[in-house]
C-alpha cells in the first residue's frame, strides 16, 4: 500500500492512508483532530490542518493529490455561481412586470420602449467603432450567442467606470470567430482583454434594455495592447533592477526536488509529467495546483509561489508549466505582480509556457524552454549530463588512483631493497661487533668464576668453624632451658592440683543434695522453675517440693509472709 493523502468527497476531511508501520502510526497521532476509521484502515484529519499535514508527512514519502497541495499551498479557488439566464435571453434576474391600465394621455410600456428604440436607432443610424475591457464572456463562451460586457476603468481601478452590455448572434459569431482563426490566430476572446469592436446599438422592447450588438473584431488593436503592456512591464522590472535577478540565480546540479505550478488537467503538466517518467530519472515531483486560464490565475499563482517560497530549502527549482494556447490566453501570466514575485523569488524558477512561438513576460525574465515537454527534457538532460560527468569522473578517479598506487608501489619496492641492503650491512656489523663482545665476556667471566670460588672456598670454611661454634652455644642453651622449663612446669601443676581440690571441696558443700540430707527442701512451681520466695506462690498454686529421698506434688492452702 502506497502512502497517500488525499481530499475526502465530504471536501472537508484530508484521508491518509498507508501501510501499517508504528513509526507512522505515532506520527499521525500526533496531528490535530485525527480520527481512525476502522472499516476503511484510513486517518481522517479536518482539511483545515493541510499545511500541518503536509510538514508532518512530507518527509516520509506521502503522496499528495492536487487538490491537497491546492489546500496546502492555498491556491483553491472558489467556485463562483454562473448568472441566471432570463426568458429573454439576456444576463441578470427576470422581472415580471405588472400590467396597468393606460391613462387616455400616456403610453404603453412597450410603446415607449419602443418610441426610445426609435431615438437610438435613429441617433446611431451608422455603425461605430468602440472600445472596452470584456468582461463576463467566459461565462457563455459555450453558448450560441453571446452575451458579454463592455467596461471602461480608470488606470490602476477595479470598479468600472462604464459599462455597455454587448451581444454577439450566432451568425456573426460563427463569421466573426472563423476569418479571427484565419487571420490572427493569436487573438481569443476572453474576459480581461480590451478589444476594439464595431457595433450597432440595439434596444429590446420586451425588457427595456439597451445593448450593443457585435460585428466585427479589431484583433490588432487587442494583441497591440498586450504587446504594449508587456512591454510596460518589462520596463518596470528593468527599472527596478530585476529583470536579470531570477535568471541569473545558479540551478542546484543535480536538480531532481523540484516544485510544480500548473492545473492538474492542463495537457502541459501531463506533457511534462509523461516525459519526466520516461526519463527514468529520479525526480521528486510537488506539484501545487494553479490556474493556467482566467481572473483566478493571479490570485492562485502569487499563493503557489508564497508557498514554495516558506519552503524553499525543500526545493532545488519550481516549474511554471502550461500547454499552448492563443496569444490573448497566454496573456493572463504578463501580469506585474507575478513577474515580480518571480524575479524576486529566492528558487531558480524555470518556465514552460506555450508553444515555441509564445513567449510571455516570464519568458523574459526566468529561464525557459519552449514547451512543456522541452522543459522537461532540459532538466532530464542535466541530471543525465550530470551523471554521465559522474561516471567520467569515476573513470578518471580510478585511472589516477591506479596510476598512484603503481608509482607507490614502485617506490615501496626501491625503498624495500634498500631498506634489505643497509639492514644486512647493518646487522654484519652488529654480529661482528657481539663475536668481539662475547669473547671478552667469555673471558672475563672465567677469570670473575675463579676469583669467586676462591672466595667461596675461604668462606665455606669460616663458615663451617663458626656454625659448629653457634651449635655447641645452642645446645648448652637448649639443656639449661629445658632444666628451668621442668622445674616450672612442675610448680605450676602443683599449685593447680591444690587449686582444683579446694574448688571440688566447696562444691561438693554447695551440692542441693548435701543440703537436702541436711533437712532441708527445694520448692519448685509447676512449670519447674525453683521458688525462693512465699511472695511468689499463690493459692492454689501446684508445688513440687523436692526432698532428699523423693519428691513431693501438692498444693498451697494459705501463705504466710514474714515482714
Amino acid at each position: 500500500m502506497s502512502n497517500t493523502v488525499e481530499l475526502a468527497r465530504d471536501g472537508v476531511n484530508l484521508e491518509i492512508r498507508f501501510g501499517y508501520r508504528p513509526d507512522l502510526v505515532a506520527l499521525v497521532k500526533e496531528l490535530p483532530e485525527r480520527r481512525f476509521d476502522g472499516r476503511n484502515k484510513t486517518w481522517s484529519v479536518p482539511a483545515r490542518h493541510a499545511e500541518v499535514v503536509y510538514d508532518k508527512l512530507s518527509r516520509h514519502l506521502f503522496e499528495f493529490a492536487p487538490e491537497v497541495m491546492s489546500i496546502v499551498a492555498g491556491t483553491m479557488g472558489k467556485p463562483k455561481a454562473a448568472p441566471a439566464i432570463r426568458d429573454d435571453g439576456l444576463l441578470g434576474d427576470a422581472t415580471s412586470t405588472t400590467e396597468r391600465a393606460p391613462a387616455d394621455d400616456s403610453l404603453t410600456i412597450s410603446a415607449f420602449n419602443a418610441r426610445v428604440r426609435d431615438c437610438l436607432l435613429a441617433g446611431f443610424a451608422q455603425k461605430l467603432w468602440i472600445t472596452g475591457e470584456v468582461i463576463d464572456f467566459d461565462k457563455g463562451a459555450n453558448k450560441s450567442h453571446k452575451f458579454f460586457a463592455l467596461v471602461e476603468k480608470d488606470a490602476g481601478e477595479a470598479m468600472p467606470r462604464a459599462r455597455v452590455d454587448a451581444v454577439m448572434w450566432e451568425t456573426s459569431a460563427t463569421t466573426i470567430f472563423r476569418r479571427l482563426r484565419e487571420q490572427a490566430p493569436d487573438f481569443a476572446m476572453r474576459d480581461g482583454i480590451e478589444i476594439r469592436v464595431q457595433v450597432r446599438v440595439d434596444f429590446y422592447v420586451k425588457s427595456g434594455r439597451f445593448q450593443v450588438v457585435v460585428e466585427d473584431i479589431d484583433p490588432s488593436f487587442t494583441l497591440g495592447k498586450l504587446a504594449l503592456n508587456r512591454e510596460q512591464i518589462l520596463r518596470q522590472l528593468r527599472e527596478r533592477s530585476l529583470f536579470d535577478r531570477n535568471r541569473e540565480l545558479p540551478l542546484p546540479i543535480p536538480p531532481l526536488r523540484i516544485g510544480v505550478l500548473s492545473s492538474e488537467a492542463a495537457d502541459g503538466w501531463n506533457d511534462f509529467l509523461r516525459h519526466l517518467e520516461q526519463s527514468e530519472v529520479g525526480f521528486d515531483l510537488t506539484l501545487v495546483p494553479v490556474q493556467v486560464q482566467g481572473e483566478n490565475v493571479r490570485a492562485t499563482v502569487l499563493a503557489g509561489l508564497r508557498w514554495f517560497a516558506a519552503h524553499a530549502t525543500s526545493f532545488d527549482c519550481i516549474c511554471i508549466v502550461r500547454g499552448g494556447g492563443s496569444r490573448t490566453d497566454l496573456a493572463w501570466f504578463d501580469d506585474l505582480e507575478i513577474a515580480i514575485a518571480v524575479a524576486q523569488h529566492p528558487l531558480k524558477v524555470l518556465i514552460g509556457i506555450g508553444h515555441e512561438r509564445d513567449r510571455s513576460v516570464l519568458d523574459e525574465i526566468a529561464h525557459s524552454e519552449k514547451t512543456p515537454t522541452a522543459l522537461a527534457g532540459f532538466l532530464s538532460e542535466i541530471v543525465v549530463a550530470e551523471r554521465r560527468r559522474n561516471a567520467d569522473r569515476a573513470i578518471a578517479l580510478q585511472r589516477n588512483v591506479g596510476r598512484t598506487l603503481a608509482s607507490a608501489r614502485s617506490r615501496l619496492d626501491s625503498a624495500t631493497n634498500a631498506l634489505r641492503l643497509v639492514a644486512n650491512a647493518r646487522v654484519a656489523h652488529e654480529r661482528q661487533r657481539l663475536s668481539v663482545a662475547a669473547t671478552g665476556i667469555r673471558r672475563d667471566s672465567l677469570r670473575i668464576l675463579a676469583a669467586g670460588r676462591r672466595d667461596l672456598e675461604q668462606t665455606a670454611r669460616s663458615l663451617q668453624f663458626s656454625a659448629v661454634q653457634a651449635c655447641e652455644r645452642a645446645r648448652q642453651t637448649l639443656v639449661h632451658g629445658s632444666d628451668r622449663a621442668r622445674r616450672g612446669t612442675d610448680n605450676l601443676l602443683q599449685r593447680a592440683r591444690e587449686r582444683l581440690d579446694e574448688r571440688t571441696m566447696r562444691l561438693r558443700l554447695l551440692d542441693p543434695t548435701t543440703v537436702l540430707r541436711r533437712g532441708f527442701a527445694l520448692v519448685r512451681d509447676g512449670s519447674g522453675r525453683v521458688l525462693p520466695s512465699a511472695s511468689r506462690v499463690t493459692t492454689g498454686q501446684p508445688l513440687h517440693i523436692q526432698l532428699r529421698d523423693g519428691t513431693v506434688h501438692t498444693r498451697a492452702e494459705s501463705i504466710e509472709t514474714n515482714p
